[in-house]
């Protein structure tokens, strides 16, 4: 059974909620264009970096973020020593949304995203809200929003959006 699943894998361009199943080994993402993540699994960013890792030809990537403020011990972004293929070829959309601007490890995997991914066209970002009562919050936001505007693309071509939801 274990065979056939993997087969049935290695031919998917389209994959959504893999969280649930456990890793699997060798190169079997190989056709997978579009890639759909909900970060709020422990870890996630394990998981993403096999995935970028797994996956050449990745096109799409979303990830959809937790409602958590903080970053629980597990869950650190380890930047990969070195950048994945789909990244310097393929990746051509990113869409992030719930984007929790206050969590580190958040800012430092989007940066990361947006530095080495050299065929970059767009990237979307849904910040998570912040109430009107909290004007020093919305001015963080605003602040941190800025900072992550003025990273230094590795497309030159990458139009950066942020959007409420």
């Amino acid at each position: 059974m274990t065979f056939v699943y993997a087969k049935a894998l290695k031919a998917t361009n389209y994959l959504n909620g893999f969280q649930k199943i456990k890793y699997p080994t060798g190169n079997i993402f190989y056709q997978l264009v579009s890639l759909e993540l909900d970060i709020d699994e422990i870890n996630v960013w394990n998981l993403l970096s096999f995935m970028l890792d797994s996956s050449p030809k990745l096109q799409i990537l979303k990830l959809d973020g937790s409602c958590r403020e903080y970053c629980p011990v597990g869950c650190e972004w380890i930047q990969p020593k070195c950048v994945r293929e789909c990244l310097l070829l393929h990746l051509e959309t990113l869409v992030w949304t719930r984007y929790e601007w206050e969590r580190e490890d958040v800012k430092q995997v989007a940066t990361y995203i947006l530095k080495n991914a050299r065929q970059l066209r767009k990237a979307t970002f849904y910040p998570t809200c912040v109430g009107p009562k909290e004007l020093e919050k919305l001015e963080m936001r605003r602040e941190m929003l800025n900072e992550l505007a003025s990273v230094a693309r590795g497309s030159t071509s990458c139009h950066l959006v942020f959007e409420s939801e």
